[in-house]
């Protein structure tokens, strides 16, 4: 019995520290961010891993950008900009806004810490243009195979969890 206790607290301490992303805003925009959205949670190389925003839009926006920053342990491996109408409805209206982002993760991708920085400006690139919202996405891309492994030590400890108590019963 007590193995199994040990293996449940070994299998919690990797459920809990594989499957947590962090996010944050990193600078003051038109628009405020009340939720973050990551899938999987984790992510692994191979995966597609979809970003969802919610925000309330401050200000009516016709058209503008999203500038994606990817950093792998603070170094940028990858950036692009793309149409803000590409990733949301347009003209975006005052109120709700919710942005859609997706990305294929080739096999080669290194696991470890990745930090993603989401910019959504508004306007053309010949103006001046508002920042609608920023914000930074923490996450660990697990090794492959890493979910199937969690999820094996998770069933192993629930079947001897079940079959201890049947044994004090």
């Amino acid at each position: 019995m007590a193995r199994a206790y040990i293996g449940f607290l070994v299998a919690c301490a990797l459920l809990c520290g594989a499957s947590a992303f962090e996010w944050h805003t990193c600078a003051e925009g038109k628009a405020d961010v009340s939720h973050v959205a990551l899938s999987p949670d984790p992510p692994q190389a191979g995966d597609t891993i979809s970003f969802s925003i919610d925000a309330e839009s401050k200000i009516a926006v016709a058209q503008g950008s999203v500038a994606i920053a990817v950093a792998f342990r603070g170094l940028p491996v990858y950036s692009e900009t793309k149409d803000l109408c590409e990733r949301t409805t347009c003209p975006v209206q005052k109120g709700p806004l919710n942005l859609s982002y997706d990305e294929y993760l080739p096999p080669i991708v290194p696991p470890g810490p990745y930090v993603v920085t989401i910019s959504v400006t508004s306007g053309e690139a010949t103006e001046v243009a508002d920042q609608l919202l920023c914000l930074e996405v923490d996450f660990e891309i697990a090794p492959p195979g890493a979910a199937d492994v969690l999820e094996d030590i998770s069933s192993g400890i629930k079947s001897k969890l079940h079959s201890g108590r049947r044994a004090l019963a």
